[in-house]
């Protein structure tokens, strides 16, 4: 098994000499993956959701790197939620997620991320002008108990939303109006300080 450290030390490498040799976009790509490295593999379970939104910008740029620029990409963050803790690393599977099954290969492809508190909960909402989801996945509330096929990035999502904060959050799923695009929201509660889970 690599050691995640020589992994990051490696992309460093990579980053520098691209911008010596002048390749730019591979500068860009081995500097974003190596903050998402590190990011993963830092011990903290619970980020300030600026912190999350950083690391799935980084993602996104290696994406439009990769797909050419082929979408466009949005975030809404009312300073005033920035502050919320949430589990690291749930955002990225729900844009991987946009991209991969939405977007990719469509033209004027769209990708945006909202964030809203409504009562005592956060809803962050991630929305795709792409083909919308199968109908089996457009039916409210995700609760497939398998962890197999190609949603498992949704299933991990839903699985640790269920298991910090119990019955009522977890992921909505829906198609938007007329069915196009997929509309998928994590609902959690929001908390602006770290406490033990319910």
């Amino acid at each position: 098994q690599l050691n995640p450290h020589f992994l990051c030390n490696t992309l460093d490498t990579m980053k520098w000499i691209s911008k010596i040799n002048r390749i730019p976009q591979v500068a860009e790509m081995s500097a974003n993956l190596a903050d998402i490295l590190r990011f993963c593999i830092s011990p903290e379970e619970f980020v300030y959701l600026r912190r999350e939104m950083e690391i799935l910008e980084r993602y996104v740029e290696i994406q439009e790197i990769r797909m050419s620029g082929a979408f466009d990409f949005r975030v809404e963050l009312p300073e005033e939620l920035a502050d919320c803790l949430i589990p690291k690393m749930i955002l990225q599977p729900l844009v991987e997620n946009a991209i991969l099954h939405g977007v990719e290969g469509a033209a004027d492809g769209a990708v945006e991320v909202t964030v809203r508190q409504e009562a005592e909960m956060l809803r962050i909402t991630v929305r795709d002008n792409g083909a919308g989801l199968p109908e089996e996945l457009a039916a409210g509330w995700y609760e497939s108990l398998s962890p197999a096929g190609k949603h498992l990035g949704l299933y991990n999502v839903s699985t640790i939303l269920t298991k910090y904060y119990g019955e009522g959050c977890g992921l909505f799923l829906e198609n938007g109006p007329d069915g196009a695009g997929a509309v998928v929201t994590a609902v959690l509660p929001a908390r602006r300080e770290e406490k033990e889970p319910c």
